[in-house]
């Protein structure tokens, strides 16, 4: 899931959510993350960055970086999902069925998001329920805390909603081949994966470690998957005092 909007950034502090809601998709990967990029050098000319991708927003981070050269000095992917040629991952892959179809019938996915849509407005907890019906590890007791639930669903409603246009724009972007682009991903690189992930299979990160050019750490969390790995992350790092993009 890649999440959009004014409610992941409440409070962050120094932490900054690009908004990407102005600048179309597409079909041309570098059109698309070098006007990201540019963005992001307008609102910070000068100050150094570390990138942040969870999940899909791994391909976003890792596919814009070589745009803003040595501004980013590094990028920590969290529950990342690595380009789909890297591996056979949709086998045994949870939203396979979602990345298969955005492939191939890109109609009938957008179809399909705009119903999700229409599933966030009126019945927003069951949506919630069945996004996390095959949850793993440490993500079941997440998907039933109330509070998680709460700052869930206006993601879910915004991301599927006024973000719509940008998340089936992204995902499109990331269903085609983009695995030759690692190797113009220069900057360091950590990876955090719960080893209980089936939205992001641990073999993910793993494969990522052996392309990307300059993987500092891999830090694989037994009995996390693919929400609970980003709680953990939040709750031990955000307190640099530089700004970062996710």
């Amino acid at each position: 899931m890649v999440l959009f909007g004014d409610h992941w950034a409440d409070g962050l502090g120094a932490v900054h959510v690009v908004d990407r809601s102005s600048i179309k998709a597409g079909a041309d990967p570098a059109g698309y993350f070098g006007r990201l990029a540019k963005n992001i050098r307008t609102r910070f000319p000068n100050q150094p960055l570390r990138l942040i991708g969870f999940s899909l927003g791994a391909s976003v981070a890792l596919r814009t970086a070589p745009y803003l050269g040595s501004q980013v000095r590094w990028i920590d992917l969290v529950s990342a999902a690595a380009p789909l040629g890297l591996g056979d991952y949709l086998g045994g892959m949870a939203g396979a069925p979602v990345f298969r179809l955005a492939r191939s019938n890109p109609t009938l996915f957008a179809g399909l998001v705009r119903l999700q849509f229409v599933a966030a407005r009126l019945f927003p907890g069951r949506l919630h329920d069945a996004l996390f019906a095959s949850a793993q590890g440490a993500d079941i007791a997440l998907s039933k805390d109330a509070a998680f639930k709460a700052a869930m669903l206006p993601i879910l409603q915004q991301s599927l909603g006024a973000q719509r246009a940008t998340y089936i724009g992204e995902i499109a972007l990331y269903v085609q081949g983009w695995e030759a682009e690692l190797r113009e991903v220069t900057h360091p690189v950590t990876l955090y994966q719960g080893v209980a992930d089936t939205w992001s299979p641990v073999a993910m990160a793993k494969d990522l470690a052996r392309r990307l050019p300059r993987v500092e750490a891999v830090h694989l969390l037994e009995g996390l998957s693919h929400y609970s790995t980003l709680r953990e992350y939040w709750q031990r790092y955000f307190t640099q005092p530089s700004p970062i993009v996710s």
